[in-house]
């Protein structure tokens, strides 16, 4: 790690100035650095803890190995390009953890009973991302590949600080510069030190930086997604092989796992390494904690025998006592949030600050670095022009989270019934499907919105599939009713046959062509 210390100046020393001081440095944060740095900008780099660190948000999707490959072309960064796809990754980095994703799995578990494989073809969803291992998906150990890219960042140039915060931030408009004072987070920290910046730039994510005076409050009272999690790293996690059947597109293990109870579901996401990721997503008012959780896997018999020799490795229990190392689960009582601004006079937030919705169709990756590629894009322009682009950008962010959310909450509106969960999960499907269409076609212009977020045609058939499942929920319609009225609401779009009976439930292509000849042209040279 190339982590420096800095110092107060002296009496006769300048303070230090930067165009860019960059609060957090996981994924999102230490690539918008590296990008500004390969640029000539000076970044300043400030993350509160240490890498490598604990954190998840790790399933990446072909919209972000998309805008991977796209922004190491465009900013010719070279060393990037193999993160864009499995394949390569392991060729170029090996040391940097990951792990295989070739599509989406979704397995039904009623309370109680074993997942009956019989039954896998109309209560489980298979969805192929990538027609070979070579250009999977990723999963992100995130310990590894933040250190990895903040590493990364300050080769090009940026200037990270670790185990510091910005303890005070003070604008001023005329000057268009920040004074800023950083102090250690450790438990025995030293003189503040004085910094200046033109930019400050929120990737912090939850925390936000609302604690040093930017006026940005909360604002979730809209969403409709509310849920929150318990999670952590295991070994152990055995394979599903009891759901395996011979129409299976791809091993459903080499997924996004997703195994859909009555209310909420279990993810598991499998590094190359043996460590699995595994949480539990419920609504806000159920219970958070790890007794819950195990609660949970033992009262489904197939999930009992996965994770009956699994055994917790991280995150380490941060409220222990000095002497004790024994993991214990992550919980957040609430994980969709928004706060009400994403940029103001002299800073901006990346969507991991902005808002987050919940991990159910693995946005997270792809938003941030959505997020990344527009604002590589304003920053380095005039202020003014910056300015024009930042308007847009808050509107436009406002706009994706309205839609993501209403992407997920439709799902959760549709259970305890899988057949309706799957079928407001097309919807997801059809998005990301047509979004990436755009990014084959001009990785750079994206006139439907993020997703399609701007797409009000596929928007009013989401919102009326939404309404569709609230009258499920009163009983004017019948749940076959639903799926029926899906399938016809997404012909116009559905060239993969989602929700027909004949794929059973198996889908073997979905995603456009990848931006495999530019990126295979990048990764030659390392």
């Amino acid at each position: 790690m190339h982590a420096v210390e800095l110092s107060s100046p002296s009496v006769n020393q300048p303070i230090r100035r930067f165009d860019f001081l960059i609060a957090g440095s996981g994924f999102s944060g230490s690539l918008l650095a590296w990008i500004l740095a390969s640029q000539g900008r000076s970044v300043l780099l400030v993350d509160r803890s240490r890498h490598p660190r604990f954190a998840v948000g790790e399933s990446s999707t072909p919209t972000a190995d998309f805008l991977l490959a796209y922004l190491a072309e465009r900013w010719g960064l070279k060393q990037l390009a193999p993160l864009a796809c499995w394949g390569q990754w392991k060729k170029h980095y090996p040391h940097v953890v990951c792990g295989k994703k070739r599509g989406f799995s979704y397995y039904h578990h009623s309370h109680g009973m074993e997942v009956d494989p019989s039954s896998l073809e109309t209560q489980s969803l298979l969805v192929a991302a990538s027609s070979q291992d070579a250009w999977s998906d990723t999963h992100w150990l995130r310990s590894s590949v933040d250190e990895f890219l903040a590493n990364q960042a300050c080769s090009a140039g940026a200037t990270l600080i670790e185990s510091t915060q910005i303890h005070s931030a003070v604008f001023d408009p005329f000057e268009h510069r920040w004074s800023i004072s950083l102090r250690s987070a450790k438990e025995t920290p030293g003189a503040d030190i004085p910094v200046q910046a033109t930019w400050l730039i929120d990737a912090t994510g939850h925390q936000g930086l609302s604690s040093i005076g930017i006026d940005n409050p909360e604002d979730s009272h809209w969403m409709r997604t509310r849920t929150g999690a318990v999670y952590g790293h295991f070994v152990g996690v055995e394979p599903f092989t009891q759901a395996a059947i011979p129409r299976d597109p791809f091993c459903g293990d080499d997924a996004a796992q997703h195994h859909v109870l009555d209310t909420g579901w279990i993810w598991m996401l499998r590094f190359d390494n043996g460590v699995t990721s595994v949480g539990l997503v419920e609504p806000t008012s159920a219970v958070r904690s790890q007794d819950h959780f195990w609660k949970t896997v033992q009262s489904h018999p197939s999930l009992a025998r996965l994770m009956r020799n699994a055994k917790l490795v991280a995150p380490i229990g941060l409220k222990q006592p000095a002497t004790c190392s024994e993991p214990v689960m992550a919980c957040v009582d609430r994980m969709s949030r928004c706060r009400t601004r994403a940029w103001g006079p002299g800073w901006v937030s990346l969507p991991v600050s902005y808002g987050f919705i919940d991990p159910l169709h693995s946005t997270g990756i792809a938003h941030s670095i959505s997020g990344v590629v527009r604002l590589a894009e304003a920053m380095l322009r005039n202020k003014q022009d910056c300015y024009g682009a930042l308007k847009d950008y808050g509107e436009d962010l406002r706009r994706e989270l309205q839609w993501l959310d209403l992407l997920v909450a439709g799902c959760y509106l549709g259970q305890p019934s899988f057949e309706n969960f799957v079928a407001f999960a097309c919807m997801y499907f059809i998005s990301a499907i047509e979004f990436e269409k755009q990014l084959a076609i001009d990785p750079a212009r994206w006139p439907k919105g993020f997703l399609q977020s701007k797409d009000f045609e596929l928007a009013n058939v989401a919102n009326q599939a939404y309404e569709g499942l609230r009258r499920v929920a009163s009983g004017d319609w019948r749940g076959e009713e639903f799926g029926r009225q899906v399938r016809l609401w997404i012909e116009p779009w559905n060239r993969i046959g989602l929700l027909d009976p004949s794929f059973a439930n198996r889908i073997a292509h979905s995603v456009a062509p990848k931006y495999a000849s530019s990126l295979e042209s990048l990764c030659l040279d390392l």
